[in-house]
């Protein structure tokens, strides 16, 4: 019973390891950092806010733009404590030049096209959030 017992635990150890080493950061994929000063309308909380972005806005624009995971981050400690943060992930320069071709770039046809699909959740963020400033660094994986 003790061996059953033992080599199940091993087993489910040896699972667990597998997924979390799945989920590394791959060479040559970008993470885009940016932090966010917001405005939001006075009459929604961070919390209402956050509830939105996490589970409406994130899952929306995963769907509309392939090959970028969306990561919210909230300041913990430091200069940006207490501020909204995001990541966001591109599966590689490649993936992040199709909708960004130059670091002065707007967005590319496809991006513009991306964010048309994005209008009915981008009008309902316009219902929690007044203005925000963007601050962001791209960090390509070496």
């Amino acid at each position: 019973m003790k061996t059953k017992t033992f080599l199940m635990i091993c087993l489910l150890l040896g699972f667990s390891v597998s997924q979390i080493s799945g989920q590394t950061l791959k060479k040559d994929a970008v993470v885009a950092v940016s932090s966010y000063t917001l405005v939001l309308n006075p009459d929604v909380t961070m919390s209402q806010f956050l509830d939105f972005y996490i589970n409406k806005y994130i899952p929306e624009f995963e769907k509309n733009f392939p090959g970028i995971k969306d990561y919210l981050l909230s300041g913990d400690r430091g200069e940006k404590k207490n501020q909204f943060g995001e990541i966001w992930l591109f599966e590689s320069v490649s993936v992040r030049d199709k909708y960004f071709p130059t670091e002065e770039s707007e967005g590319s046809d496809i991006f513009i096209a991306a964010m048309e699909k994005m209008t009915a959740i981008n009008t309902e963020l316009g219902k929690y959030v007044v203005s925000w400033e963007r601050i962001f660094t791209d960090w390509i994986i070496k």
